[in-house]
């Protein structure tokens, strides 16, 4: 029972095709349907049938088969070429062999001899519902494990990269240490006082680099507050401003505020911003957007069941790479160039690190030539994850 109301409550959200010649049995049957999916589709024959199944790609396809233009075995064998895994129900009042074996040949699910009963063909419906969601089931369950794999490795990497920069402060506190005690013994102005002063300050940089690989190992530190928003928009026009880059806002004032570390917030726009730049050195559109999005039960995969800011990053650059995407958060994955100026290949690991510690989201999408979209989803102020 517990089983056939899941499959019910499935089949409201499908989209079913139905092909019948006969338009009092059509509209007769479209009554039931409407009633039973989630949008319901209607040919009067094969030929506008198989159109309405390449323009629509419904999920069941329910068809006579002595039509005219096109019989409904002809347009089955048709749409096998498009989709060999659509879910099909034959209706027809013929039960002579070389029907039932095309039916078979063609991979039909379901054959429901006119006149068709209700109950017959609703079983036939909830066969197919219940097939259909337990294959969505299945790769649910794989896109689970594939994630929980992701996240693990990246956590590992974090607590390396945390050992690696807790023992690479300590020694730099040394190199730091003697470096102002010669400064103290040279003559202000000097030669060897400015290699000193160039050795200090790029131990200063290097002290920076411990601080965000110990960032990419804790997550997010300082005090949380509840913050708008609209807070990363100085932060993104700052950046982006004299790259001819054209920045468009789209964050309305009834949105939810988060409790957020104010700097962190604003430390991931300057991160996906700078990308964003980097992306489009010829200039291009950066687009940022926000709504409200909800999560029930096991809906995503990703993130606990509550309420939660959806922010969209899009920029119109080059895109990426479909092979590069499920690595795209790895410490020092980076598809540009590495030197001393950019590619450091940190900033899309400590958005990361930073949005996972409130137990957030970031993903990424991308068409290569197209430009990609990087989603952020944050739990709102106020509420808590299940």
């Amino acid at each position: 029972m517990h089983t056939e109301l899941h499959d019910n409550s499935y089949l409201k959200k499908l989209v079913i095709l139905y092909v019948e010649d006969d338009e009092s049995v059509r509209l007769q049957f479209s009554i039931f349907l409407k009633r039973r999916v989630g949008h319901l589709l209607t040919a009067d024959n094969g030929d506008n049938g198989l159109r309405i199944f390449r323009e629509k790609n419904p999920d069941i396809v329910i068809t006579d088969i002595r039509m005219p233009v096109m019989d409904g075995l002809d347009m089955v064998q048709e749409i096998r070429k498009i989709d060999d895994a659509v879910p099909i129900i034959v209706t027809t009042a013929f039960e002579q062999t070389s029907y039932l074996l095309r039916s078979i040949e063609n991979g039909v699910d379901k054959y429901v001899i006119k006149p068709v009963k209700i109950d017959l063909l609703n079983s036939a419906l909830m066969h197919c519902a219940h097939r259909l969601r337990g294959e969505e089931l299945i790769v649910r369950q794989r896109k689970m494990e594939l994630e929980a794999l992701r996240v693990k490795h990246l956590e590992s990497l974090g607590v390396l990269a945390g050992g690696l920069a807790h023992d690479f402060n300590n020694l730099l506190q040394v190199i730091l240490g003697y470096v102002s005690l010669a400064r103290l013994h040279a003559e202000p102005g000097s030669r060897i006082d400015e290699f000193l002063a160039t050795a200090e300050k790029g131990s200063d940089q290097a002290r920076e680099l411990g601080q965000r690989l110990l960032t990419l190992a804790n997550g997010s530190k300082g005090p949380q507050e509840i913050t708008p928003v609209s807070i990363i928009i100085p932060v993104v026009t700052s950046i982006l401003e004299g790259s001819g880059i054209v920045t468009e806002f789209d964050l309305p004032d009834t949105l939810p505020a988060l409790l957020f570390n104010k700097g962190q917030m604003q430390q991931v726009a300057i991160y996906l911003a700078t990308n964003a730049r980097e992306a489009m050195p010829e200039g291009g559109t950066f687009r940022v957007s926000a709504s409200s999005f909800s999560v029930e039960n096991d809906d995503d995969p990703q993130l606990a069941a509550g309420n939660y800011l959806h922010l969209a990053f899009s920029d119109t650059g080059y895109g990426i790479l479909p092979e590069n995407l499920p690595r795209l958060f790895e410490p020092y994955f980076s598809t540009k160039q590495m030197n001393t100026q950019k590619g450091m290949g940190l900033s899309l690991s400590l958005c990361h690190a930073i949005i996972g510690i409130k137990r957030g989201s970031i993903r990424a999408e991308s068409i290569e030539g197209q430009g990609a979209t990087f989603h952020i989803y944050l739990p709102v102020a106020g509420t808590t994850t299940i």
